[in-house]
């Protein structure tokens, strides 16, 4: 049955609409609201500091994770989210509406997350149910409501690289690339992930020229790394005028990483592995246990990851070539994503869940989404793995952030 664009239009409404449903039932049970500039935005007192004139901070705050070099104090995550936030300092000093800014971005990501299923043709009703299930069902819905410096960071990321996925499946390469580069600025390794977006951009490219040969279609397009090229650059300039290194933005500059340990070792990996998959523990009347820094199988609070590897499976056995190519290079790079998260000394601190697996999303997303528009008699069986992924993450996010569990 063909859907009219109104059919698209209005449920791409109601699932901006149910999205937003979601953040204010979720701010009423943890009282992080959304009119409320957050303490813990050390982007906003970045780029305040840019309005005056330095790189510094000209202070130390205590409750952030400051980086300190040369007797000064700087923000020690990467910059792009201060070159959003920057035009507002100029009206709101560095009590920017953070998490105003911060709901722009978890609409953009449904948005783009339904634009992708919808451009794959899955039905409207089909797409809403998929960019839903990505946000609330996943551990995201712990860091979409918070404009706190981590999760403001993780979340701007997941909805401009969804915009970067959306813009390569079309062969829009600038958009693509730029988006893509502005992701980067928020997550570093999410450059790992630049094959896949290559690998989109040149399917569409060929679906346009076929009789095209493959080395003249990627010379043809090599102006569209262009902007993200200038965008790199802009972090590298800055990188070195406050660390003197191009690839450093502060974070080896925390107090723990300059006198306690190192930010990346071999040595963390045993330990985080045991975090990524560890099962939860149960009190003895039967409750589960909720760990207040992670430590919960990631599989768990994100089963989306689960239901894109079992549609790898589906496409392997129809020998689905082309979905069998894009998810195999998403996965292994995603497991390499993993392996090197799994060296960090954190795991991702004081959060509900395993919040670092979040970055692999939306290309789980990318994954899964072509599988169910080959094979649309599995959409139905996405449901259990969302009821089980929203009841997970609302109910742990709330114990967490009102200071329950252990």
């Amino acid at each position: 049955m063909k859907r009219s664009k109104r059919d698209y239009m209005e449920y791409c409404i109601l699932a901006v609409i149910t999205l937003i449903c979601y953040l204010m039932v979720i701010q009423i049970f943890t009282g992080q609201y959304m009119w409320e500039h957050n303490s813990y935005n050390t982007y906003a007192l970045q780029a305040d500091s840019w309005r005056q004139g330095r790189l510094d901070l000209g202070e130390n705050y205590s409750w952030l994770e400051i980086a300190e070099y040369n007797g000064k104090f700087y923000c020690s995550f990467p910059p792009f989210p201060s070159y959003v936030i920057f035009p507002f300092t100029f009206f709101f000093g560095s009590d920017t509406p953070d998490s105003l800014i911060l709901l722009f971005f978890d609409i953009m990501a449904v948005v783009y997350l339904y634009k992708i299923a919808a451009k794959l043709k899955l039905s409207p009703a089909a797409s809403a149910f998929c960019a839903l299930f990505f946000i609330i069902s996943t551990n995201m819905a712990f860091v979409v409501h918070t404009a706190s410096v981590w999760f403001f960071a993780q979340s701007m990321c997941f909805a401009l690289v969804t915009a970067a996925i959306y813009y390569a499946l079309i062969g829009k390469g600038v958009l693509s690339l730029l988006f893509w580069s502005f992701g980067v600025g928020c997550r570093p390794m999410q450059a790992l992930y630049v094959p896949v977006l290559l690998y989109l951009l040149f399917q569409s490219e060929r679906r346009k020229h076929p009789e095209e040969k493959w080395y003249l279609l990627i010379k043809n397009k090599l102006y569209w790394a262009v902007p993200a090229v200038i965008v790199a650059l802009s972090y590298m300039i800055l990188n070195y005028a406050r660390f003197g290194n191009v690839a450093e933005f502060g974070h080896n500059y925390l107090p723990e990483f300059v006198e306690e340990h190192v930010q990346f070792s071999k040595e963390y990996l045993s330990n985080n592995f045991r975090m990524l998959m560890n099962l939860p523990d149960f009190s003895e009347d039967g409750r589960m246990m909720i760990d207040h820094f992670g430590n919960l199988n990631f599989l768990w609070v994100n089963p989306p990851v689960l239901a894109a590897l079992l549609g790898f499976v589906v496409a392997c056995i129809r020998k689905e070539k082309h979905i069998i190519i894009l998810n195999a290079v998403a996965i292994l790079i995603s497991v390499v994503y993993l392996i090197v998260t799994m060296m960090h000394a954190t795991m991702g601190g004081w959060h509900f869940g395993n919040r670092y697996t979040n970055d692999i999303l939306p290309w789980m997303f990318i994954c899964l989404m072509p599988v169910l528009a080959k094979n649309k008699r599995l959409i139905k069986w996405q449901l259990p793995f969302a009821v089980w992924g929203i009841m997970f993450n609302v109910v742990g996010t709330v114990i967490v952030y009102n200071g329950l569990g252990r």
